[in-house]
Order: C-alpha cells, then structure tokens, then sequence
C-alpha cells in the first residue's frame, strides 16, 4: 500500500471542500498512511518536502504555484516521490496550464491508474557574487514587469485585499511607476534592448491566466522565451485580451524561441524577478533547464 503525505498552504482557510478532500483520504483504506502538514511561515512547504520526501511514496501540495515552488525546491531529485498538486492558491497557472483540479475523486484516480509524467524543471542562478539566488521553478520565471508587480503585491500588508485584488493594485502601480530596463541576453537566444518583460516559459500561463507562452509543454526539455521588449504598457495591456487566448503576438518588439540556458544581464539598472509568483531578487541571472527532474501527476 501506498503512503501519502499533503502540505497545506497554511496562511489560507480551510473550506469545506478541503476538509472533505482531506477526510477522504483520511478514510481511505487505499493508503498505508496519510499525513497532513500545514505550513506556518514562508519557506516552510520547502522544508517538509526536503524532510519528507524519501519517507512517502507521494507528496500532495496544496495551495497554489507560490507553495508548489517552494515544494519542488525542497524535494531530492534522487528520491522517488510523486509529486502532486491541488489546486488552491489565488492565481493556479500552473494547474490551468495542466488541467488539474480541486477534486478528491480527480486525483485519487490520478493515484489509482499511476498518472503520472517526468516532467522538466527550469534553474534561475546568480551570474555575480553579489547575491546568492539558487532557485527552481516549475512553471515560469518572468524578468521586468512581473518580478516588479510581485514585489509589489509582497510588500502590500493590507490584510482585508484579497490576493486578486492585491494583484490588480500591482498592476496599476506598475502602469504608473514601472519603467523598462535595458537587458544583455546571451547563450541560446541573443538580444539586447529595452524589455518590459521577459518570460521564460516551462508552463504555458501565469499572471492570473495569460497564456505568455502557448508553445510551453513541461515534458519538451526546453524552456520557451517570450520577450516583449520596447514595448509600451499601453500596448502591452491592449493586447491582454489575445495574451490570455493564446494567440501569438505578430509585433516587431515581440519574439517567440526556445532555450535550454540563457544568461541574462542589466546594462545599468537591474531587473526584479519572479518565478512562480515569487519575488525572488535581480539580474544578473542565468536559467537553464533541468530535463526530466521530477514524477508528477498529471491526466
């Protein structure tokens, strides 16, 4: 019999269908055991995972693409866990690009028929000594804009905004302060310009369901690049509507490639970054790919 173990995002409520999803497995006579663990401070979901994740035959992560980010930091690549994810953070770009679900009879089947996929994990590094930034991620790491309105939404600690609501204050900071940084991208794709922002993509969407990269596929080992450049955010936000249908921008300031390693540099200013909906630090940075990382469920 199988052994299960789930990490909660513990700053959400538990509503009732969690509780149920949670009994049900609780209940189950399917598992040898069933551990629930709620996390109490940011960083802590990486730290169960580490101390877990050879004990358990599957890791559950629930919440959302800023808890499963910290998991997958967490986990040895040697192990043989499967990781799985219910979706239940506030944005789940991860989930919509895979098609999961909140749902105790959709991933007990997942279980049930082995569903699972070795999928491939990207690598954000430091390229100076200045800073120390070692960071996986699993759906995508966005440089300018988004790592600026990630910060954004970080430092705001207004406890009665939702996530969304914190999310589309970020935005309309970001149209009022953001300004774009000139980068130097060099190694599988070469540019240097302005950029408002530059996504590189292991999973098709982030950004509440813009669909940034709608070649993106988690088993290709490769991460595919979108690279909006001088482009105004007016522009950028006429466009929002095709962004979130995936339709692939025809603009001379944006392209569209794919990479296994790019190192990325600022020419004056450094660019904040995000991966996974997680602040993490500035340029210099390099990314690469990690091919075939981790068992994950998937349908």
């Amino acid at each position: 019999m199988k052994s299960i173990i789930f990490i909660i995002n513990g700053a959400k409520k538990h509503n009732k269908k969690l509780k149920s999803i949670l009994n049900y497995f609780s209940n189950s006579h399917s598992f040898s055991k069933v551990e629930v663990r709620k996390t109490q401070y940011r960083g802590h979901a990486k730290k169960i995972a580490n101390e877990n994740c050879s004990k358990f035959d599957y890791l559950i992560v629930v919440g959302g693409d800023g808890t499963l980010n910290e998991a997958i930091n967490g986990i040895d690549f040697t192990s043989d866990i499967i990781v799985g994810l219910l979706p239940y953070g506030t944005a789940n770009d991860f989930s919509r690009g895979q098609k999961l679900q909140f749902d105790a009879h959709f991933l007990f089947e997942l279980i049930e028929n082995d569903s699972y996929k070795t999928i491939d994990i990207g690598l954000v590094k430091s390229c100076d000594n200045q800073s120390a930034i070692n960071r996986r991620f699993i759906n995508i790491a966005d440089i300018g804009l988004g790592g600026f309105i990630t910060q954004k939404i970080l430092k705001n600690e207004n406890k009665f905004l939702s996530g969304k609501l914190k999310y589309a204050q970020a935005i309309l900071n970001g149209m009022v302060q953001y300004s774009k940084t000139e980068l130097k991208i060099e190694g599988d794709y070469n540019f240097q310009g302005k950029v408002l922002t530059l996504a590189v993509c292991n999973g098709p969407y982030f950004g509440y369901g813009l669909c940034i990269a709608p070649d993106a596929d988690i088993q290709n080992r490769s991460l595919n690049i979108t690279c909006i450049g001088d482009v105004s955010l007016i522009d950028y936000f006429k466009n929002i509507r095709n962004i979130k249908r995936g339709v692939i921008l025809e603009h001379s300031e944006i392209n569209y490639t794919s990479i296994q390693n790019i190192q990325i540099y600022h020419t004056k200013k450094a660019s904040p970054i995000e991966v996974d909906g997680e602040f993490i630090g500035y340029t210099p940075i390099s990314i690469q790919i990690l091919p075939d990382k981790v068992k994950f469920l998937l349908p």
